[in-house]
C-alpha cells in the first residue's frame, strides 16, 4: 500500500526547468538545468559545450505535430521570466530605432505568452548606450511541469517516431488470414 502512494507522490511532483541564455560580444552561454524532488535531483544540460559532446547524429528530431505542442503549452507554468538587453551604437538615430524595435518585439512576445499563461515574476528591460557598439542579452526563464505530463509527452513522442497509431496493422498479414486455410478442404 505504501509503494503506490509513493509512486503517486513522485508522479505529481513538479519538474522545474531553468533556461539560461547569455549573449555578449566576447561569450555566449546557454544552459538548461532541471530540478526534481525539491532540488535533490538537478542535472544540467549544456547544449553548446564542445567538450561534452553527448548528442548523436539523430538524437534530436524535430517535432512537427501541433497537437503535441498544444499539449505541452497547456501543461507548463511559468514561474519567472527575465529578459534584459543592453545595446548601443555610436549613431544616436540608429540606437533609437533599434531600441524601439527591441521593445516592440519584446512586448509582442510577452503579450502572446500572457494571453494564455500567467507569469509569477516578469523582469524585462532594454538599456541603450549611445557612445559604444555593444549587444548583451540575458534571458532566464523558469518553467514548471509535473512528471506525469513529461511521461505522457515521452509516450506521445515515441508513438510518433516508432508508429503505433490507432489503425496501424502489420504490413504482410490480414487479421483473419488463418481462417482461409481452415476451410480449404471443406467446400
Amino acid at each position: 500500500m505504501l509503494i503506490p502512494i509513493i509512486i503517486m507522490i513522485l508522479l505529481l511532483l513538479p519538474v522545474q526547468f531553468n533556461i539560461y541564455f547569455l549573449y555578449r560580444v566576447d561569450a555566449i552561454e546557454f544552459n538548461i538545468s532541471i530540478s526534481y524532488l525539491f532540488g535533490l535531483f538537478s542535472p544540467e544540460i549544456y547544449p553548446f559545450d564542445k567538450k561534452k559532446k553527448t548528442r548523436g547524429k539523430n538524437s534530436i528530431k524535430e517535432v512537427y505535430t501541433r497537437g503535441l505542442m498544444d499539449y505541452i503549452w497547456d501543461k507548463i507554468s511559468f514561474e519567472k521570466l527575465t529578459w534584459k538587453t543592453n545595446m548601443g551604437f555610436k549613431n544616436a538615430y540608429l540606437a533609437a530605432v533599434v531600441y524601439g524595435s527591441i521593445w516592440s518585439i519584446k512586448s509582442i512576445v510577452i503579450s502572446l505568452i500572457l494571453a494564455n499563461k500567467e507569469i509569477d515574476e516578469v523582469d524585462i528591460d532594454v538599456n541603450v548606450n549611445f557612445n559604444e557598439e555593444l549587444l548583451d542579452i540575458l534571458f532566464n526563464c523558469i518553467i514548471k511541469i509535473r512528471m506525469v505530463y513529461i511521461i505522457n509527452i515521452w509516450i506521445r513522442i515515441i508513438k510518433m517516431f516508432k508508429g503505433g497509431g490507432k489503425s496501424v496493422r502489420t504490413s504482410n498479414r490480414r487479421a483473419y488470414a488463418y481462417n482461409d486455410e481452415q476451410f480449404k478442404g471443406n467446400g
